[in-house]
C-alpha cells in the first residue's frame, strides 16, 4: 500500500506571464509484487486535494477540470520494466473522463520497509478534452509538468 505521509504528485503548469505548481498529499496507490518484480501499479488522486497556495486558482481549476463530473485522476499499468534503478511504466491515464497511453519514466529504489518510485512525465491536457483557460487574452500553456514521489509499504 501507499504511505500517504510520505507520497505526494505535483503539477507545474505555465502561462506567457507567470508559472505556478500545485501539490495533492493525499495521493492513494498499490503495488502487486510477483517473483520479486512490481507485476501492478495503480494510483488514484482526488482533483480537490490538489493546492497551489491560491485558492481561487484551486477554485478556478476546479470548474476547468469539472471535478465535480470527473473527480480522480487514476493511472493503472500492469506493463513494468525494470532494469536495476531504472523503470518504465506502460500504462494508462484516466483524466477528465478520457483514457490515454502513457509511458513514465521512474527510478525504483527499495529499502527494507518500502519501494520508492520517483519520476517525471507530461502531458497535454487538451488531449484529455479539457478546454484550456485565457488569461490577457492567452491561453495556458497545454502542456503540464506531473512529479511524483511515492513510497509504497512493504
Amino acid at each position: 500500500m501507499l504511505d500517504q505521509e510520505k507520497s505526494k504528485i505535483s503539477y507545474d503548469a505555465k502561462h506567457f506571464l507567470h508559472a505556478w505548481s500545485g501539490q495533492n498529499n493525499s495521493v492513494k496507490g498499490v503495488i502487486i509484487i510477483e517473483d520479486d518484480e512490481i507485476s501492478n501499479i495503480a494510483v488514484a488522486a482526488e482533483i480537490a486535494d490538489f493546492d497551489s497556495g491560491n485558492s481561487n486558482r484551486d477554485a478556478h481549476s476546479l470548474e476547468v477540470l469539472e471535478a465535480l463530473k470527473f473527480p480522480m485522476i487514476k493511472y493503472y499499468s500492469d506493463n513494468i520494466k525494470r532494469d536495476d534503478e531504472v523503470g518504465i511504466i506502460n500504462g494508462k491515464l484516466e483524466f477528465h473522463g478520457e483514457e490515454k497511453n502513457i509511458i513514465v519514466n521512474s527510478t525504483i529504489s527499495e529499502t527494507d520497509e518500502e519501494i520508492i518510485l520517483k519520476g517525471t512525465f507530461q502531458v497535454k491536457p487538451t488531449e484529455f478534452l479539457i478546454k484550456l483557460p485565457s488569461f490577457m487574452l492567452a491561453e495556458i500553456k497545454d502542456l503540464l509538468t506531473i512529479s511524483f514521489d511515492l513510497f509504497f509499504k512493504k
